[in-house]
């Protein structure tokens, strides 16, 4: 299924570098990267829902897919052969929507920007759980959500 063409799409040159790193060099740094963001949320078992069940990230315009397990309350990234629990696929403007805040995931699933598909039961957990981190409680939340919000500034003028 193709991102939603309504909304601005990364261009394929663009992507290309992204396309040419390895499935794990992704799945491998997103997983530190979330490890470190949800470490508390992950100390007071916000995260044991996700304990040894496998999501699968895909960014379709960008041709990149993520996958990844929670074990032993640690994200880990898994090989891209293994079945996931859960898949969850969009537009890279979409992400970036959900990871910087100026989108929350009900109206993003709800639009079909984001979609789920697999163990869904796990997928709205999650969503709700996403909808419920306060974004500037998070790790470098400071210095990290200005510079996600220029980028989207400059996402929606270069692609919107």
């Amino acid at each position: 299924m193709n991102a939603t063409p309504d909304y601005p799409r990364l261009p394929r040159l663009v992507a290309l570098p992204l396309r040419l790193a390895p499935e794990r060099l992704h799945s491998t740094l997103v997983a530190g990267l979330l490890d470190r963001v949800f470490a508390d949320h992950r100390a007071d078992g916000e995260l044991d829902f996700m304990e040894g069940r496998s999501i699968r990230i895909r960014v379709l315009d960008a041709g990149v897919d993520l996958n990844l397990a929670v074990s032993a309350g640690a994200f880990e990234p898994r090989s891209s052969r293994s079945e996931s629990d859960l898949t969850v696929e969009g537009a890279t403007y979409d992400f970036l929507l959900l990871i910087s805040g100026h989108e929350d995931p009900d109206t993003l699933f709800f639009q079909r920007r984001l979609r789920m598909s697999g163990d869904t039961a796990l997928g709205v957990h999650l969503k709700n759980f996403l909808a419920s981190v306060d974004l500037d409680s998070l790790p470098l939340a400071t210095l990290v959500q200005p510079g996600l919000s220029r980028g989207i500034r400059l996402y929606e003028r270069l692609l919107g």
